[in-house]
């Protein structure tokens, strides 16, 4: 296929999309949840034509996409924009509502972060809020896979400084230490507490950090006397005993916290996280 043929493909598909959103003003059910829903996606059809036209060429599995168009996308964004007032609706920025509308066409099989986005378009069309949505937010949900997505919720919820840890070894009579595990985190199962381990993690804290969500600083630790105490009950911390500790070496530990940064706040309001 041509780069001409995946445009006039990807042109119908965008035309297909403005005419379900266009549709969405005479659906019942949508006027039920919008007050004004018609009105919404008036708003938002010349946006989506404007701004994802230039990006058709970028084809892959688009079958897939048009068929989520064309048969829960006006549900979705109509559940989102069911609390914006009529007369607060505005035209989202096409800097905003095209980029995240592509990243929607190929994320919209996983709930995390298709969720985000569509959080993300229902902010930019709010006048009450839309200044909280930045064109960045776009690309930094693009950077997030659905599992990072769905552990950095709590962290973004929370107002206050998180508990972290770095796991060392050192050597008796020597200076210095050796890292056996940066972003010790304290992860529990839902259903009963228990700790889990997830690799990947560390990871995923370094991603965090690199796009500005969140900080790590472990020149600083919580004052809580039992902030660090989990640390003990970890499988890793009792593996890595059983591994490297020896009568000459031992484990330490350097507490630190993982706090959300402005950035992070401001992210966590445009994409329905707080």
């Amino acid at each position: 296929m041509t780069i001409d043929d995946s445009i006039k493909t990807a042109t119908s598909g965008v035309a297909l999309v403005g005419e379900v959103i266009k549709a969405a003003g005479d659906n019942p059910n949508v006027k039920e949840a919008g007050q004004n829903l018609g009105q919404t996606a008036l708003t938002i059809t010349k946006t989506i034509n404007n701004a994802l036209l230039p990006l058709a060429a970028v084809n892959f599995a688009f079958d897939k996409a048009r068929i989520y168009f064309a048969e829960k996308f006006q549900q979705d964004i109509s559940q989102k924009a069911a609390t914006i007032p009529p007369e607060q609706i505005i035209e989202p920025k096409a800097s905003i509502a095209g980029p995240a509308l592509q990243g929607l066409a190929f994320t919209h099989e996983e709930a995390n972060l298709k969720d985000m986005y569509l959080s993300l378009l229902a902010t930019a069309m709010d006048g009450r809020v839309a200044s909280e949505a930045h064109p960045a937010f776009v690309e930094i949900i693009k950077q997030l896979d659905s599992e990072e997505a769905n552990l950095i919720r709590g962290i973004l919820q929370s107002a206050n400084a998180i508990a972290i840890v770095e796991v060392r070894v050192t050597t008796v009579g020597e200076q210095g230490w050796g890292s056996l595990a940066t972003h010790l985190l304290n992860l529990t199962s839902l259903e009963n507490s228990s700790p889990v381990e997830n690799p990947r993690i560390p990871a995923m804290v370094d991603n965090w950090v690199r796009l500005g969500l969140v900080d790590v600083d472990y020149a600083k630790h919580l004052k809580a006397a039992d902030s660090y105490a989990w640390v003990e009950n970890r499988p890793e911390v009792a593996r890595y005993r059983q591994e490297h500790e020896s009568e000459t070496r031992k484990l330490s530990f350097a507490n630190g916290i993982i706090v959300r940064t402005a950035l992070g706040i401001q992210f966590a309001k445009a994409v329905g996280l707080t």
